[in-house]
């Protein structure tokens, strides 16, 4: 932290008032100044008001405060330093439980989501989403209500949750509509354009985008209308017009750039190479696509910088400039390496702020706790005290002397309290050091085979490419010389694809960890039937010495079958992984119980079992009893999300002489 970031820091916890407070009206001056210097640059905005909370700072509320750092993580998310956002929303959380104010607790919430979203991390930007619509629902407007609906359709969208996003985007499109904001309209009649754009519907999707282009046009919305326009480029692509896609994507790209907004123009500048590039032979591509890629890291953008990246190896395929093509891919893989470990790096800040949050809060509570100790035992003191005075002199040795070992016994005390709590941090920091080291050590070990074959192939590849090459120039390549060149960059190229689809399967499987949504629907459904069925083309794809067997009584629910199932098939992996490993014929059985309002499915094996080490971290993500055998250690932990997220049920596991047995119970219907 900078000395005057940490200036201004001390000035908001301090929370003493040296000054008159500042009025409404003058606290709206300083933010009229902030915002006039975030038009021309973001940056200086963010100095600003650090400038402003240093200086000002005595005679600002605590509302007022929050309110300037929120202008602040705002600012840092449009200049994408989404860590520095979510260290400072942090802050203001913090900040905000001094004041009861729902608008406050709803705009960390919403800012939070937003910054999220910025990095693709859309579950997380969903759940805040949805704790600030909550909050929305205590307040007397129904425009936070609105708003809050149309950023969470925003990130169903992104999700392709189509159909859900189009309810949210129709309600506040009508909400906007009621209230004549012809700016809203606009927004609403764009989101549902790219809705029916997402279900395909490019006709309908086609006149939405122009009735939104139409109304901003009309109101002077230049810098807005600028999404129309791209998002007409798209549709006209999309419906095969080159001509009019061009001319729209064209007019995106200089609308941006004549309202200031540079970075934005990436979008729509990737979309015009990807329609030139349909055009065979274009060689002016090149330079247009290395600008794109240039923009892109200078904005940080790294979403547009992978497929600006991706354009330009298919420019080269397309010109069959091999060499050109490989090296691209080469930055390809690693731009998109590079947006993966930052979306990581934002998830682990997200997660630090929350847990340097709780445990402030946790240490306010202790402190509360031993000050209204301490005036008890003040209390008492004093009571002593009367009663001394008034007792014989007897009685007031006596009192004397056990004051006295009270003392001793509290100065004892004492120090065990400063021991146990020195003890608890250094074991809550090896605790958090502990798991941060096997989640990334689990993570490096699994993601660096893949890629290290990856580099490996493509270094040895560029390698006899330089030699025939040489070849070629000196006159000296045989027919025998190119025949097996080609075989082997046939070779080299097909364990590149390879290993790198592996790579990515994995960042798949690690992003399974934190799923906690379902994409299925919830279904009416017999469990019994429908294990019986799923079941039997499980164990059509077992080995021949495994047995599955599925019995039990009928059971009727309201519920999540495919998240169900994905539970059973982590279980029979596991079953196969690691309960068979040593014996030569294994079995599987799976019961299904109906109990009142609960379903019940025991699942048993009559493998190894599970030692009791292993029966403590069983369900934790990335642990696994054969960890560096290819294994992640990550099916227990899915099984567990599945149940207690999706099905709001529990997983138990129940011990036996052999094998091992897991206890599955979830309701019935979901609330």
């Amino acid at each position: 932290m900078s000395f005057r970031s940490a200036m201004w820091m001390l000035v908001l916890v301090s929370g003493i008032v040296l000054a008159t407070p500042y009025t409404e009206a003058e606290f709206e001056q300083l933010r009229a100044q902030i915002r006039t210097t975030s038009i021309k640059s973001p940056l200086k905005a963010i100095s600003l008001t650090d400038d402003m909370l240093i200086k000002h700072g005595d005679k600002l509320s605590t509302r007022q405060k929050i309110r300037l750092l929120y202008g602040k993580a705002w600012f840092q998310i449009q200049t994408d330093d989404i860590e520095a956002a979510i260290v400072t929303l942090s802050g203001c959380k913090r900040m905000s439980k001094e004041i009861s104010d729902p608008t406050i607790l709803f705009s960390y919430y919403s800012l939070t989501a937003g910054a999220l979203t910025r990095m693709s991390m859309y579950e997380r930007a969903l759940e805040n989403y949805l704790e600030s619509y909550r909050i929305a629902g205590l307040m007397d407007t129904e425009l936070f209500l609105r708003q809050t609906e149309n950023n969470i359709g925003n990130v169903y969208l992104k999700l392709g949750r189509y159909e859900d996003a189009k309810v949210y985007f129709e309600r506040f499109y009508e909400d906007a509509k009621e209230r004549a904001l012809p700016q809203q309209m606009g927004v609403g009649l764009n989101n549902l354009g790219e809705v029916y754009f997402g279900l395909k519907d490019y006709q309908k999707a086609l006149l939405f985008h122009k009735d939104s282009l139409s109304l901003r046009e009309e109101n002077e919305l230049t810098y807005h209308s600028s999404w129309s326009h791209h998002n007409l480029g798209k549709t006209y692509l999309a419906l095969g017009n080159s001509e009019l896609a061009e001319q729209h994507l064209v007019s995106a790209v200089a609308l941006r750039k004549q309202s200031n907004a540079v970075a934005d123009s990436i979008a729509p500048q990737i979309e015009l190479i990807r329609l030139k590039l349909q055009q065979q032979g274009n060689r002016e591509l090149e330079p247009l696509i290395h600008e794109a890629i240039s923009l892109s890291s200078q904005y940080d953008r790294f979403q547009e910088k992978v497929e600006a990246h991706q354009l330009l190896v298919d420019y080269y395929n397309q010109m069959q400039d091999w060499k050109n093509a490989l090296n691209a891919s080469d930055l390809y893989m690693q731009s998109k390496f590079d947006f993966l470990q930052r979306q990581a790096e934002t998830g682990v800040a997200f997660y630090a702020a929350q847990m340097n949050l709780a445990m402030k809060e946790r240490d306010i509570a202790k402190l509360t706790q031993e000050n209204t100790l301490y005036q008890l035992n003040t209390q008492a003191a004093r009571n002593q005290l009367i009663l001394v005075l008034v007792s014989a002199s007897i009685i007031v040795c006596l009192s004397l002397y056990f004051m006295r070992r009270i003392r001793a016994k509290n100065h004892a005390l004492t120090e065990t309290l400063d021991n146990l709590k020195t003890t608890q941090k250094q074991l809550l920091e090896s605790e958090k050091m502990s798991a941060m080291t096997t989640l990334v050590s689990g993570m490096a070990h699994q993601l660096n085979t893949p890629l290290g074959l990856v580099v490996t192939s493509a270094s040895c590849l560029e390698d006899k490419l330089k030699d025939i090459s040489t070849l070629l120039s000196d006159q000296k390549l045989s027919a025998k010389q190119l025949q097996g060149f080609l075989e082997d960059a046939s070779e080299m190229l097909s364990m590149t694809a390879k290993n790198a689809s592996r790579a990515a399967d994995l960042i798949a499987r690690f992003k399974m960890v934190a799923a906690s949504l379902d994409t299925s629907d919830v279904m009416h459904f017999d469990v019994l039937d429908y294990l019986t069925q799923r079941g039997a083309l499980i164990g059509q794809s077992l080995d021949q010495s495994i047995k599955l067997d599925v019995y039990g009584a009928p059971c009727q629910v309201m519920s999540y079958p495919e998240a169900l199932l994905k539970v059973i098939s982590q279980l029979v992996n596991n079953s196969c992984a690691h309960g068979f490993v040593d014996q030569p014929f294994g079995k599987i059985t799976i019961e299904v119980k109906d109990e009142g309002e609960y379903a019940i499915v025991v699942y048993e094996d009559n493998g190894v079992g599970i030692s009791d080490v292993d029966q403590q971290q069983m369900f934790d993500p990335f642990y696994t009893s054969q960890l560096g055998q290819g294994k992640l250690g990550l099916g227990l932990n899915i099984a567990y999300n599945s149940v207690v997220q999706v099905l709001k049920g529990s997983i138990q596991y129940e011990h036996k002489a052999h094998g091992a047995r897991f206890v599955i119970q979830f309701p019935k219907n979901l609330p």
